[in-house]
């Protein structure tokens, strides 16, 4: 019967990490789309960090990203945030943000 109907969606998003330009030492389109991933990565956290404490207006309109992922953060949706982790000892400050970054 149709009372026992659902739909889901699955969404994988692949955030490419935070893009420290003193280390890749980028120009150019590159740096820009660096910065543009920083950006992104930034208001995700604002999102997540809104609903999570139970803000009452949600800005999905500070980046392309949020907006896209609206309907998978809102509402009665589950979302779960898998994040990786760099051992290299060089790479501790991105590991410290990525952590930071998945506790909200």
């Amino acid at each position: 019967t149709d009372d026992n109907w659902k739909e889901s969606v699955l969404n994988l998003v692949d955030l490419a990490g935070s893009e420290a330009v003193s280390k890749t030492h980028a120009e150019g389109i590159r740096l820009k789309e660096g910065v543009n991933i920083n950006k992104s990565l930034l208001a995700l956290s604002n999102v997540i960090h809104r609903l999570s404490s139970g803000g009452k207006f949600i800005n999905y309109r500070d980046s392309k990203l949020t907006r896209i992922m609206q309907s998978a953060l809102g509402g009665n949706s589950k979302t779960a945030i898998i994040c990786t982790l760099s051992q290299i000892w060089g790479n501790h400050l991105e590991t410290i943000n990525t952590l930071l970054f998945g506790i909200k």
